[in-house]
């Protein structure tokens, strides 16, 4: 979008009775027992269908590991922009510190957000990683602090082992083997981020700035902490533009793009945006549970409908991850990057 028409920021969305976003229980899926997990996953599935988005409370990660994955938050960037660069993301290898820009990754409009990116932290002598497939370089970490890389991985493996949960939770819900999803997920393109709002001036709405601007995820699903600050807003399907406050403790859950095309849009990829309309900085986790690269994404046949067929052509999940990631960081050919 032309940076003359974009808007600084959107018109504030409504606040609403945080039950128009269901708020789900996870403990009872952890137990094991069979009744209880297919209750839990019934009552995901329907949040799926209906909002795309819920919370997720019961979901057993430490909070000193939350906690702790915070405060190397706000340790990357209360660091220098020069020493935040000496592990810049680069046009060959996206891993690492992301700086703000005027357009979001795939093309989204945004501006006043910074990124640091990990993925999936593979030895140097992975055969992908020796072949130089893409996607599958190491991380870059910043060694010169002690204890991120240790604190950031410890989350990643909790965010794998969660992602899986709730994979198996979803196939439940879809009335599929509740193993449905794994094949797919062996090595797969996942991605955390530690996102950095900066506050705005002033409280006056023309001092308000587009953080992320308005978008649907476009991986499987997406699992989201976030700080006390506020900024998520939620296009839902019946009340428009919706406040997602934070809730202690619970992770935001929405489904992306790819669900979407698994279940043949009986899961729905909705539309969020984020403005920090605080001031104080915004801090965010969002953790995107990709699947692997060679993945042909395509709509499940038991899941249609009767004479339904299928409303998206098969897509492969590493030439568009690719794709997404080149449009997102194009704007870094203009910068000393």
């Amino acid at each position: 979008m032309p940076s003359d028409v974009t808007p600084k920021a959107y018109a504030r969305a409504q606040a609403v009775d945080v039950s128009a976003i269901p708020v789900i229980d996870f403990a009872p899926f952890l137990t094991g027992d069979p009744a209880a997990k297919l209750a839990v996953a019934k009552r995901i599935g329907d949040a799926c269908e209906t909002v795309g988005f819920l919370y997720l409370k019961g979901h057993g990660v430490p909070e000193a590991l939350i906690d702790g994955v915070f405060t190397e938050n706000r340790r990357l960037f209360a660091q220098s922009f020069e020493d935040r660069m000496r592990t810049a993301a680069t046009l060959d290898h996206w891993r690492g510190y992301v700086p703000s820009k005027l357009e979001g990754e795939g093309g989204a409009t945004g501006g006043s957000i910074e990124t640091f990116r990990a993925m999936l932290d593979l030895p140097w002598d992975d055969p992908d990683v020796v072949a130089g497939k893409p996607l599958h370089l190491p991380n870059t970490w910043p060694d010169h602090l002690p204890g991120f890389q240790r604190t950031v991985s410890a989350y990643i493996d909790a965010m794998l082992d969660l992602g899986a949960r709730l994979r198996a939770a979803f196939a439940l819900a879809l009335d599929l083997p509740e193993d449905y999803f794994e094949p797919f997920y062996r090595k797969p393109l996942i991605q955390l981020s530690l996102l950095h709002y900066r506050p705005p001036k002033s409280l006056s709405e023309e001092d308000f700035e587009i953080g992320a601007g308005e978008h649907q995820d476009t991986g499987a699903f997406t699992i989201l902490m976030q700080d006390d600050t506020g900024g998520l807003e939620v296009g839902h399907k019946d009340l428009g533009w919706v406040a997602a406050p934070p809730i202690a403790g619970a992770y935001v859950i929405n489904i992306g793009d790819m669900m979407m095309h698994w279940t043949n849009g009986r899961f729905r990829s909705t539309p969020h945006r984020v403005v920090n309309r605080s001031l104080k900085p915004r801090y965010s986790v969002p953790f995107f549970m990709n699947p692997d690269f060679d993945v042909v994404v395509e709509p499940e046949p038991r899941l249609f409908g009767p004479g339904e067929t299928a409303r998206y052509a098969p897509l492969h999940n590493g030439r568009f991850m690719v794709d997404f990631y080149d449009a997102g960081m194009a704007y870094l050919k203009d910068h000393a990057v």
